[in-house]
């Protein structure tokens, strides 16, 4: 009885003791942290970056720390508990990797996280490097004459492409634009100037690499026989057609403006309408390029607005030390001339005004001088013999033949320039003023005829030779309305309207149009001229001026294209 008794005390005792082991197995799981969630990989180079979020429960006490264990390989990474990216590295590049992470508080490590995603790390690609470009010709420094061929000889090299060659080599000049690609490549057609020339080399990825030189291209002096296209080029402009850009291909003098007469005395002011510093750059740059091109360089003195001033200072008392510094601005800037631009020359002005042209001349022979003149209604005629005295003392009489109309009384509305077609009730054209000049001796061949590189806009009409409103009439014309102005924002085919009497085109609105609101706008364009041109070289007349180079330029064009205005003018007349 006892031993049965003691045996079944034993088998309660046992029956007692399997439930205190299974709740000490429950305590242990509730201290561990449960596992970490949301594991994610980003393969790197041998190596990979594994991010989580924290496990749900940190057990009984805080997290000490995480393990990041990868799969396969088992390399593990062990980071701080505030952490919860950690970078596994010693990874074989090219193999696949999961990972899993387990968190570790005091009593321990809880449960392996899900897997991450799988990750295949692999070596890092290196950045591109970008290409070079070498230009074996021409040599940087070298001259050659306008119409010449030019050999443009290259290379480009990229450490991933190797050589480069068609499209992805591009030779540009700094005054041409694009002028050519590839390897190698000849032109005829470069502009006279000094050119930066460029090659750059592109590879696959769009990098970039490029070489540069330096190359003059030098026109050819005009004969001496040659017209004259004189191009009036003024600092107030400098921004629509920078010197150092200007193309002389088409002109043989470029006229810079303006010196100024101050008003005290023989004070003579150099700043070009600019400053004291970039007016005298602007001029020497001018006068350099002009010379390197076989051009001539005029310097501009007065204009419309410096009558007085000039009149003071070619007075008898200031004439001679005036004259004496006009000389020395010349050889200063290295012009080989003076236009003198006195507008108007009044009757009482011309014995003043002969006599400072003489004294002019004396002081430096071979001086070239201009001389402008303004244009002649037909109605009147000119008696005055002026023109004629100063001929023997110059070397052009420029007619400033532009902006002729107007509703001035009686006028009909009219061409800006027309080279014919004159009559009572619009009495001006280019024809009818070089005539009156020749008719008081003039000289033909010292006669220019005048080109405005700008037009005028129109309000309340439309057409030429019809009946003026008081209110109709130009609202806007040289500066504002540009020859460029005029193409970019006026400027359609259907509105185009050709004069065969007048030689001259105008455009015509049925509603005011553009940033003036003009409902007609009269202006040059390469037609118009040309027929100048012609008509100038027919009746041996010495040539022509252009008001203002710089309204003409076409900034826009392509190369080659930019001063169609020029262009047309030097071409009809040679």
């Amino acid at each position: 009885m006892l031993l049965a008794g003691a045996l079944a005390c034993s088998t309660d005792q046992r029956s007692i003791t399997a439930p205190s082991d299974a709740a000490r197995l429950d305590k242990n799981k509730r201290n561990l942290p449960s596992a970490p969630q949301s594991v994610q990989a980003t393969a790197g180079d041998a190596q990979a970056t594994v991010a989580w979020q924290p496990p749900r429960s940190t057990g009984t006490s805080a997290l000490v720390s995480y393990t990041v264990t990868s799969s396969p390989g088992g390399i593990t990474a062990t980071v701080a508990a505030s952490a919860t990216t950690a970078t596994v590295a010693g990874l074989t590049n090219g193999t696949t990797y999961t990972f899993t992470v387990v968190a570790t508080n005091a009593s321990g490590s809880g449960p392996a996280s899900s897997p991450s995603n799988a990750v295949t790390p692999k070596a890092a690609t290196a950045p591109n490097a970008s290409p070079t470009a070498t230009i074996s010709a021409p040599t940087s420094g070298a001259s050659v004459a306008q119409g010449a061929s030019v050999t443009f000889t290259g290379a480009g090299s990229d450490p991933e492409d190797g050589a480069l060659s068609g499209a992805s080599l591009v030779w540009t000049s700094s005054i041409n634009g694009q002028i050519g690609t590839g390897t190698s490549f000849s032109t005829t057609t470069l502009s006279a100037g000094t050119h930066t020339i460029t090659l750059t080399a592109t590879d696959s990825k769009g990098a970039k690499g490029s070489a540069t030189v330096t190359i003059t291209v030098t026109a050819s002096a005009p004969a001496p026989s040659a017209r004259w296209v004189s191009g009036y080029y003024v600092g107030y402009q400098r921004s629509l057609y920078p010197e150092t850009s200007v193309d002389f291909t088409y002109m043989t003098h470029v006229i810079v403006g303006a010196a100024e007469p101050t008003g005290s005395g023989a004070g003579l002011d150099t700043t070009f309408f600019i400053d004291n510093t970039n007016g005298p750059k602007m001029a020497r740059n001018l006068t350099a390029r002009a010379h390197s091109f076989g051009r001539k360089a005029i310097m501009m003195l007065g204009g419309a607005g410096w009558h007085n001033q000039l009149v003071t200072a070619t007075n008898s008392t200031y004439r001679a030390a005036f004259v004496s510094n006009l000389v020395k601005a010349m050889n200063a800037f290295g012009f080989d001339g003076i236009d003198v631009d006195w507008e108007p020359v009044n009757s009482a002005d011309e014995p003043q005004a002969l006599q400072f042209l003489k004294d002019l001349r004396a002081a430096k022979p071979g001086i070239i001088i201009t001389f402008p003149v303004g244009w002649v209604n037909a109605n009147f005629g000119l008696s005055d013999t002026f023109a004629a005295q100063i001929a023997p003392y110059v070397d052009q009489i420029n007619v400033m033949s532009y902006q002729m109309a107007d509703n001035w009384g009686g006028w009909l509305s009219w061409h800006s320039a027309a080279l014919y077609g004159e009559a009572a009730n619009h009495p001006s054209s280019v024809s009818s003023s070089v005539r009156a000049y020749v008719a008081v001796g003039v000289p033909a061949a010292k006669l220019g005829v005048g080109i405005g590189a700008y037009g005028s806009c129109w309000s309340g009409t439309n057409a030429v030779l019809q009946t003026l409103g008081s209110t109709a009439g130009v609202v806007a014309s040289d500066n504002v309305m540009s020859y460029a102005n005029i193409m970019s924002s006026y400027y359609s085919s259907t509105a185009y309207k050709w004069d065969a009497t007048a030689q001259m085109g105008y455009l015509s609105f049925a509603s005011a149009t553009g940033p003036q609101g003009c409902t007609m706008v009269s202006y040059e364009d390469p037609q118009s001229v040309s027929a100048k041109g012609a008509y100038a070289k027919s009746q041996g007349l010495g040539g022509a001026i252009v008001w203002t180079i710089g309204q003409g330029h076409l900034t826009t064009a392509a190369a080659g294209q930019q001063d169609p205005l020029l262009q047309a003018l030097y071409g009809a007349m040679q």
